[in-house]
């Protein structure tokens, strides 16, 4: 029960605080195709889950939806081989009405692990007031499945460990203010330029 409290306590708590995240690895490195004509006429579907140190999957707000929207419309658009493509969230969007002939799943799961880092920064955490940063390790798991009339044709899956600090008054996170991650910014990058290698669309 002790616990349990602590635990309801950190959970409080986090709504009042300060997050930001950032790679423990940054792998892979960025593989670019080399660029004869474009992809076009591309709809990606973003699936985000997040599970806590419990394994309970964990309610996604709407502004984190449209951040992820946000951030990977950014990162899609800024590769040289796709044009035309549009970005919809599961949570965000309605997704049922989409019927596109040139299809992409991308299926983002973040899981936090529970390990000693994490309940000892969570308990001073929580007797600090959150003065004292919380360090939590994330395993990122994100699969990009290729649909063409809708039938899968490739799967891409790629994981990489990201460290979420969250603190009250930011005064630990702020030199990190600006890096927050889902995933490697490579790993979409890289997605893209292996689908345009492997000539799963058609260009123009």
């Amino acid at each position: 029960m002790k616990y349990l409290k602590i635990a309801g306590l950190v959970f409080l708590m986090s709504f009042l605080t300060h997050c930001i995240t950032y790679l423990k690895k940054d792998y892979p490195a960025y593989n670019p195709a080399k660029i004869d004509k474009k992809i076009a006429n591309v709809d990606f579907i973003l699936y985000y889950n997040h599970y806590n140190a419990f394994n309970e999957r964990s309610e996604v707000s709407s502004g984190v939806h449209q951040a992820n929207k946000q951030a990977f419309t950014n990162i899609i658009a800024g590769c040289n081989c796709i044009n035309k493509f549009t970005v919809y969230v599961d949570g965000l969007d309605d997704i049922s009405k989409i019927k596109s002939k040139n299809l992409v799943k991308i299926e983002v799961t973040n899981r936090v692990q529970p390990n000693v880092s994490l309940y000892l920064t969570s308990t001073l955490f929580v007797l600090s007031a959150t003065m004292f940063p919380v360090f939590g390790e994330i395993n990122g798991k994100t699969e990009f499945v290729a649909f063409n009339q809708g039938k899968e044709i490739k799967r891409y899956t790629y994981e990489n460990d990201v460290i979420e600090v969250r603190q009250g008054l930011l005064l630990f996170v702020m030199p990190f203010r600006k890096l927050n991650y889902i995933t490697n910014q490579n790993v979409p990058d890289n997605f893209v330029n292996d689908i345009y290698r492997d000539k799963l669309y058609p260009t123009e």
